[in-house]
């Protein structure tokens, strides 16, 4: 807030929104609050005293940021309160008791254009407040106004750059003069600088965010914003003795304060709590998940969330691969292999973990391929040696960075042990049982003791759709997996069903194929054939199986067939 009165020459340092978007930029949503009321003098010089009263002046100004496309504005408590200000020193002193009639919020220029709106301005009022965290709410009445949203003070670091959005000193030429122009808006600034410290309370909690901007008095109630547009903090005050030595408040204890006074649910996005750790025992590996999340995902080398409870999903692979980390991060963010997105941005480090291999944790910034809408994915890559958990939370931007930290610590957390633990078991002694397929109905044979899975073979052009399919991998092996497709009353010759699945044929007759693929540096080796299982099923079985266990993988696709057709 900077006081407009000439006898103050001092620094005060301490409804519908289905339209609405969050702002192109950061200063689309920083706003000039300007204070409208009235001041009583009290002035004493040599011992004389004198009174002066002033109506109807600019008594403050300061900034502020929408949060909410409802209208909701955060700023400083300070900034729109009146209250008693001591002026002067030795044998001239006085106090200013300033009284508040009237807040206005004005947008920039181009912001107030961009929504069609007839003034800069509107008039304010004060919709909840807190003087010991010195912060408050304004509401104004406006529809679908582009707002700033809020990332995660607890994931900032010292080092970070960061951006200081509001309006030093106000409007100086209008000091202590009537309002005649109410609309006069001056140009708002942004001033770069960085994370210098964080600085804890009494608890241990971050209390301020220290940082290099050069602020002034204005500034105060403004955004300081990462350099991905979103407020981690709220601008409060300088040290005078300091040069560019600057306070914030940290935005978790903005959400804090929102949650106390009942306004999180009109934010846009949603805050999520770390549960207890949880281990998938049967995935061999173990996260902590946010409150509300859980794994959904029948296979046994996948971990999926469903994405409608919270607008952010998790998703686990486990991959055999000789890749590194990074090799694999850049197969992450750079290809579609795991996921449909267009990334723009992207930062990682590696880190060590106690009984487990190296962790690299890091995000990404960009948009998804099939609706262009702005995502964010943090992930983690754990190094388990030939295997690898690729893990990544992937959710709309806003929703992502509002809870970094809470995902970030999720992915930190990640365990994980090798599920390849032994060589594949000789045919001879295997010994068979049947799984139920997913009609219900159809039971095809399969290895005892093996982890049967949805699944069905790879899809062969012009066939028509199965009737049930299953698929199973050896509980100690997941990287080789039998699949099975069945037709009932099927209608397709077995040979030609065999040429529409690959020009290859494969070992075991004119009704078999077989391919080639590599993924992640990894060649599999897949073969399949058509049997006729009595008189009017045919069943499509096939194994796929990295290149070095082909031979094995063979002799099992032969004993499965021998096997299939005796039922």
């Amino acid at each position: 807030m900077t006081p407009m009165l000439t006898l103050a020459a001092f620094a005060f340092m301490v409804q519908s929104a289905t339209g609405a978007e969050r702002a192109k930029s950061p200063a689309d949503a920083t706003v000039f609050i300007r204070l409208v009321g009235s001041v009583h003098a009290d002035i004493e010089e040599y011992g004389v005293k004198q009174t002066a009263d002033y109506d109807h002046v600019e008594i403050g100004t300061g900034s502020g940021f929408v949060i909410s496309p409802y209208g909701y504005v955060l700023t400083n408590d300070h900034v729109v309160s009146g209250g008693e200000v001591v002026i002067g020193s030795g044998s001239k002193k006085g106090k200013l008791t300033l009284k508040v009639s009237k807040i206005e919020v004005c947008f920039p220029s181009e912001a107030s254009v961009a929504r069609g709106a007839s003034s800069q301005c509107s008039e304010a009022s004060v919709y909840t407040s807190d003087p010991a965290l010195d912060l408050a709410v304004l509401f104004i009445s406006a529809a679908n106004l582009p707002y700033l949203a809020l990332g995660d003070s607890d994931a900032v670091t010292a080092g970070q750059p960061v951006d200081a959005l509001g309006y030093p000193f106000g409007r100086q030429l209008e000091l202590g003069q009537a309002t005649t122009a109410p609309d006069l808006v001056p140009e708002m600034s942004t001033t770069p600088g960085t994370i210098s410290a964080l600085r804890a309370g009494d608890a241990g909690e971050r209390r301020f965010l220290q940082i290099s901007s050069n602020v002034n008095p204005g500034n105060s109630g403004g955004p300081l914003v990462d350099r991905e547009g979103f407020a981690v903090g709220v601008i409060r005050l300088k040290l005078a003795s300091g040069a560019g030595i600057g306070f914030a408040i940290p935005v978790n204890q903005v959400k804090d304060f929102l949650e106390s006074h009942g306004l999180d649910h009109l934010m846009p996005t949603r805050r999520l709590r770390l549960g207890p750790f949880q281990s998938l025992e049967g995935k061999a590996l173990g996260l902590r998940l946010p409150e509300g999340l859980g794994d959904t995902s029948p296979f046994r080398a996948r971990v999926e969330t469903e994405a409608k409870s919270a607008d952010v999903a998790l998703r686990i692979d486990r991959v055999f691969s000789p890749f590194s980390p990074r090799q694999l991060e850049q197969a992450l963010i750079g290809t579609p292999a795991f996921e449909r997105v267009s990334t723009s941005a992207s930062e990682s480090q590696v880190s060590s973990k106690s009984g487990d291999g190296p962790l690299l944790l890091g995000h990404a910034t960009g948009s998804s391929t099939d609706s262009n809408q702005e995502i964010r994915m943090d992930y983690a890559v754990l190094d388990l040696g030939a295997e690898k958990l690729v893990a990544r939370y992937i959710g709309p931007a806003q929703q992502m960075a509002f809870n970094e930290s809470i995902l970030r610590d999720s992915l930190a957390g990640l365990e994980g042990l090798r599920l390849v633990t032994a060589e594949l078991d000789p045919v001879e002694k295997i010994e068979w049982s049947t799984a139920a397929a997913t009609d219900g109905q159809s039971r095809v044979p399969v290895p005892a003791g093996w982890v049967v899975e949805p699944g069905v073979p790879s899809p062969c052009p012009g066939l028509p759709r199965p009737s049930a399919a299953v698929a199973a991998f050896p509980a100690h092996d997941f990287t080789v997996a039998l699949r099975a497709a069945v037709w009932s009353g099927g209608e397709f010759v077995p040979d030609q069903a065999a040429s529409a699945c690959s020009l290859r044929r494969g070992s075991l007759g004119a009704a078999s194929y077989a391919s080639r693929a590599d993924w992640l540096g990894v060649s599999y080796s897949l073969e399949g054939a058509f049997i006729r299982v009595g008189s009017r099923q045919i069943v499509q079985l096939e194994v796929l199986a990295p290149e070095q266990k082909s031979i094995a993988a063979r002799a099992l696709l032969m004993a499965w067939m021998k096997k299939a057709a005796e039922q």
